[in-house]
C-alpha cells in the first residue's frame, strides 16, 4: 500500500510540474492548468521575500555585525575568508502565517514567503524537503494542500533542516539564544521548535542551555500550522539545505554572524563547565555507523590507528561528553557528516582533516565552524564512485578514499604539527 501511495504521489508531482509550465500563459489553457493543479491537491502561490514585508518591526535585539564565511581549504591551500556587513537584528511580527516545522516556506493567502537567504538564491537553492513538496516555476510555487492546526503565538525556531544536527546547532540555536533579548512584552511567547528538539536528548540539551527558561511548543514536521502571531528573527547563520541539479554550494550561499557564533560557543562551554584536560584521546577518528555515504572506513581506521588515532562514535555519547571530547582533542579526522558539527567546540590550536566529495569544495558548513573556534581544518576532496547530479544524490553516494591519499594528507599535517 505504501508503494502505491508513493507512486501516486510521484505522479501527482510530475503532473503538477508540467501544469505549472502552462499557468503563466494568458489563455484558457492557463485557467485549465490552475484548476487541474487544484484537483490533484496543490495550490499556486507567488514567492515573495519574507524580510521585505510591511509588518511590525521590533527594536533591534542584536547590533550590526560581520558575516565571516570560510571556504574549505585543501591540503597546501590558503584560507579564503568572505566578509560582509550584517544589519542589526530586528524581529518581525506576522499574523496568520502557515508553516511546517521542517520548511522555511510561510504561506499567507496567495503568497509564499521565504527569507532573503533563500529568495536571493532562488536560481540555485531548493525550497523543498522531505515533508514540503515545492514545485517552483519562475517566481511561483505549487504547494500541497494540507489540513491546518492552530497555534496562538510563538517565536520561529524552526525551518528547513531544523531537525538536522548541523542546521539545528549552527542556524536555529542562535535564534533561540537571541529570543532571550526580546522585549518583556513577549516573555510569554513560546519557542516553536521541531519535535526533535524535545525528543532527541542532544537536541534537548542544547535547547535547554539556550532558551533561558522560555516555554517551548513542539511542531510535527508533516503537519501544517497556522500561527496567529509569529515572531520571526532574520537568520544570522544560513547555508543551503539542498541546491538545484547542476549547482553546488559556494561561499556566496552562506552567512555567518561571527560575533553571535562566538557567544553561542562560549555560552555552551561555560554552561557545561567544559575545560581542557590531559585526558586521552588527543587524536580522534570520527567513525560513522553503516548507512548512507559508505566508504572503505575499516581500511582508513587501520591506517589512522597506526598513527595514534582512536575511533569514536559521537552519537553514542551524551552532548556534554561530545563537547568535552572535541574540546580536549588536538587532532580530529573523519568523513564529512553531522559529527563535525562539534568542531564548534574544538580549542583554538587544534587541527582536523575532513574528506568530502569534490562537488562540495565550496560547501562552508564545517569550515565556518572551524573558523569560529580558531581550529585549522584541512579538506581532502574525492570523486564519487557513481555519477551524481544534485545534492540529494550526493547525500546517498558511496565513495572510496585511497589509503595512500589518506596517509599522505594525515602524515603531512602531523609533520607540520611536529615542526611547530
Amino acid at each position: 500500500m505504501e508503494f502505491v501511495d508513493s507512486v501516486m504521489t510521484d505522479i501527482r508531482r510530475s503532473l503538477t510540474k508540467r501544469l505549472m509550465e502552462r499557468t503563466q500563459e494568458a489563455t484558457i489553457v492557463a485557467r485549465f492548468a490552475k484548476n487541474a493543479i487544484n484537483a490533484v491537491g496543490y495550490a499556486i502561490f507567488d514567492i515573495k521575500n519574507l524580510d521585505l514585508q510591511a509588518v511590525q518591526r521590533l527594536p533591534a535585539v542584536y547590533p550590526g555585525s560581520k558575516s565571516e564565511v570560510a571556504r574549505p581549504v585543501p591540503l597546501g591551500g590558503s584560507k579564503e575568508l568572505h566578509v560582509s556587513d550584517l544589519p542589526p537584528v530586528e524581529p518581525l511580527v506576522f499574523n496568520n502565517l502557515q508553516a511546517q516545522s521542517g520548511s522555511s516556506v510561510f504561506r499567507h493567502h496567495s503568497s509564499a514567503f521565504v527569507g532573503s537567504e533563500i529568495y536571493e538564491h532562488l536560481d540555485r537553492v531548493r525550497m523543498d524537503n522531505e515533508y514540503e513538496t515545492c514545485i517552483v516555476q519562475g517566481d511561483r510555487v505549487a504547494l500541497k494542500c494540507l489540513g491546518v492546526t492552530k497555534i496562538d503565538k510563538g517565536i520561529c525556531a524552526f525551518g528547513q533542516g531544523s531537525s538536522n544536527w548541523y542546521h539545528w546547532i549552527a542556524e536555529y540555536l542562535p535564534t533561540v539564544l537571541l529570543s532571550q533579548h526580546l522585549p518583556s512584552a513577549y516573555a510569554g511567547y513560546p519557542l516553536l521548535v521541531p519535535e526533535a528538539a524535545l525528543t532527541v536528548p542532544s537536541f534537548k540539551d542544547t535547547l535547554d542551555l539556550c532558551r533561558g527558561g522560555r516555554d517551548v511548543v513542539p511542531m510535527k514536521e508533516a503537519q501544517l500550522y497556522e500561527i496567529a502571531e509569529l515572531l520571526y528573527l532574520p537568520p544570522q547563520v544560513s547555508g543551503p539545505f539542498n541546491v538545484r541539479a547542476g549547482y553546488w554550494p559556494e561561499p556566496k550561499d552562506y552567512t555567518q554572524n561571527i560575533d553571535l557564533m562566538h557567544e553561542l560557543r562560549n555560552l555552551i562551554l561555560n554552561a557545561l563547565g567544559v575545560q581542557r584536560t590531559g585526558d586521552e584521546p588527543k587524536k580522534v577518528f570520527l567513525a560513522r555507523p553503516p548507512g548512507t555515504r559508505s566508504y572503505n572506513q575499516d581500511e582508513i581506521i587501520t591506517a589512522a590507528k597506526q598513527r595514534g588515532f582512536e575511533p569514536v562514535r559521537l552519537e553514542k555519547l551524551s552532548f556534554k561528553e561530545q563537547v568535552q571530547l572535541m574540546h580536549n582533542a588536538d587532532f580530529v579526522v573523519g568523513p564529512t557528516g553531522a559529527a563535525f558539527t562539534n568542531t564548534l567546540f574544538m580549542h583554538a590550536h587544534s587541527k582536523s582533516l575532513i574528506w568530502a566529495l569534490q562537488e562540495y569544495s565550496g560547501s562552508c558548513f564545517f569550515s565556518n565552524l572551524a573558523h569560529v573556534c580558531g581550529s585549522e581544518m584541512t579538506y581532502c576532496f574525492l570523486n564519487s564512485g557513481t555519477p551524481i547530479s544534485d545534492s540529494f544524490e550526493a547525500f546517498r553516494a558511496s565513495y572510496h578514499l585511497p589509503v595512500d591519499t589518506f596517509c599522505h594528507h594525515i602524515d603531512t599535517l602531523l609533520d607540520e604539527e611536529r615542526e611547530e
